[in-house]
């Protein structure tokens, strides 16, 4: 399946009740990756990354890995610098990118890991020249609009449909249902999280196999605005499983909460994961974005680009997720 479907466009937690009852890059226009594998066709034409390149590639990762230390709110780099072994995976992308200086996403990923390593300058010029060389590159695009805060995908946890541990800093942070931003090899996206905490899911069988459906809804509460996620399991067809995930996205650009939101509005799948308390992952499944909730995610991505955001106190977005519980609820969702 296709990861994006507006990286190259035409134009340009809260906590739930508990339940009561580089293989390939492109299928063009839009870019594919997989973590692993032997070619990836490049961002802008159907040419297969060479094998020089994806060695790169994956030399790069394994030096990232073993350099960065990600935890809930908090993330460490060992060796940054321009001698530093960041830098040394920098300049593999690099390497990569100019065998192939046609693939916006390498070029992004060179500038991604050139602000790991703290060269600021270097990295806003390279991320730049990839939004300038492709404007319908919309990562590059987001990154530049909210440079002082944006972060390097580098930062974020790992995760892909191919995942078999849940990371140290995914397995602090979901409690119940939530929407994080993952890295899944040199792809930033939004990927959907259940905790089932208290052992809801006994038929593993039917869960695995049970039909889920996708909605995303904007919220009768505007001031701010709250966003909604919300899922349904049929493990149960008699009884289906609710996940609720709520948040207000509308924060300022570059804030790590509002690109969760801009990855889902460009992607054309995401993955909804499910794991116990002992971080047994359950169920990870990639699931295609429904066309109703690519419309309302479509509208979601116009307001966050017609807004600049505001800051979201704690106490703000809680009053505004009680707001919206009072005046909405999971049934009123049409999938």
């Amino acid at each position: 399946m296709t990861f994006w479907k507006r990286l190259f466009g035409k134009k340009k937690e809260y906590e739930k009740p508990e339940r009561v009852s580089a293989k390939k890059q492109i299928q063009s226009p839009h870019p594919k990756l997989e973590l692993t594998g032997k070619s990836v066709k490049g961002a802008l034409g159907t040419e297969s990354l060479s094998k020089e390149a994806s060695n790169f590639i994956s030399e790069a990762l394994r030096i990232i890995e073993s350099q960065v230390d990600i935890k809930p709110g908090m993330v460490q780099v060992a060796s940054t610098g321009s001698g530093g072994k960041v830098m040394e995976a920098a300049r593999k992308f690099e390497a990569a990118f100019q065998l192939h200086p046609k693939n916006s996403l390498l070029h992004y990923a060179y500038a991604s890991c050139l602000h790991l390593g703290m060269q600021y300058k270097s990295a806003e010029d390279e991320m730049r020249k990839c939004a300038e060389t492709h404007p319908d590159f919309i990562l590059a695009k987001l990154a530049l609009e909210g440079w002082g805060k944006w972060q390097s995908m580098f930062t974020l946890p790992p995760w892909g449909i191919k995942t078999k541990t849940v990371h140290p800093a995914l397995s602090q942070i979901i409690k119940t249902s939530i929407m994080l931003a993952v890295r899944d090899g040199i792809v930033p996206r939004a990927t959907l999280f259940l905790r089932d905490a208290q052992g809801n899911f006994r038929n593993l069988q039917a869960l695995r196999s049970a039909r889920i459906t996708l909605a995303s809804i904007i919220s009768p509460v505007r001031d701010p605005q709250v966003i909604g996620i919300y899922a349904k399991i049929y493990d149960d067809p008699s009884n289906p499983y609710d996940v609720e995930v709520l948040e207000i996205p509308f924060r300022p650009r570059g804030d790590e909460t509002r690109a969760r939101y801009e990855y889902l509005c460009i992607q054309e799948d995401i993955d909804f994961a499910i794991i116990d308390r002992n971080d047994r992952i359950l169920v990870n499944k990639r699931l295609p974005i429904p066309r109703n909730m690519q419309t309302t995610n479509d509208k979601i991505f116009k307001m966050l680009e017609a807004s600049d955001g505001i800051k979201i106190s704690t106490s703000l977005l809680v009053n505004a997720i009680i707001e919206h519980q009072r005046k909405f609820a999971p049934s009123d969702v049409r999938y």
